[in-house]
């Protein structure tokens, strides 16, 4: 047998990244089983904070647009009666009922895409509890595994060389509720005791 192998630097570097992460996913399991109603509120804040008002502005106009496609086709359905009895001319007919079925059919485009996005931002409060469900399963994670690694992170984004401080930053980016800073919420935890003892 030779000498034993040196570890590389991408080795050392991988094995610190799992360690990094595998940190990151203890502080999470820590984070989410001691608390876990703030959790649900804070993760669901967190993804769903800058789309509430929006989705509620998506909900609404897309109840306009589905009542504005039920008025068209009432619309619609008139001016073949004003054509077909006289009120209404042949070329006056095109022309507005053409203008209408290209309204109708913009709005019903545009109608199913809100559809898209609402269920899409609705499925967001389905997945802290996804989660969590997933938190449950593993409340004594000892090493990182591969199955493991799987059900808890979707990326990890390192960012690029601080020129200053020669340290890059790593983000875990979990599944189901993207990123999510366990560390500093479990500190906020901790000084929100603090506040309350002192």
């Amino acid at each position: 047998m030779g000498p034993p192998k040196k570890r590389g630097r991408d080795s050392i570097r991988r094995v610190v990244l799992g360690e990094l992460v595998l940190r990151n996913l203890r502080e999470a399991i820590t984070y989410v089983s001691g608390h876990e109603e703030d959790f649900i509120r804070e993760a669901a804040d967190l993804s769903l904070r800058d789309h509430n008002r929006e989705l509620v502005g998506k909900k609404e106009a897309l109840t306009k647009a589905e009542k504005r496609i039920a008025e068209l086709d009432t619309i619609v359905k008139k001016l073949y009666e004003d054509n077909f009895n006289g009120k209404l001319t042949d070329e006056r007919f095109v022309k507005l009922s053409r203008d209408y079925e290209l309204e109708q059919s913009s709005l019903s485009a545009t109608a199913e895409a809100m559809r898209q996005d609402v269920k899409r931002q609705e499925q967001k409060k389905n997945d802290v509890k996804s989660f969590i469900a997933t938190v449950k399963k593993y409340t004594d994670l000892r090493e990182l595994d591969a199955t493991a690694l799987r059900e808890f992170v979707d990326r990890i984004v390192i960012s690029a060389m601080d020129k200053t401080s020669k340290e890059r930053k790593i983000h875990t980016v979990y599944n189901f509720i993207g990123a999510f800073d366990f560390e500093e919420a479990t500190q906020d935890k901790t000084n929100q005791k603090q506040q309350k003892t002192a």
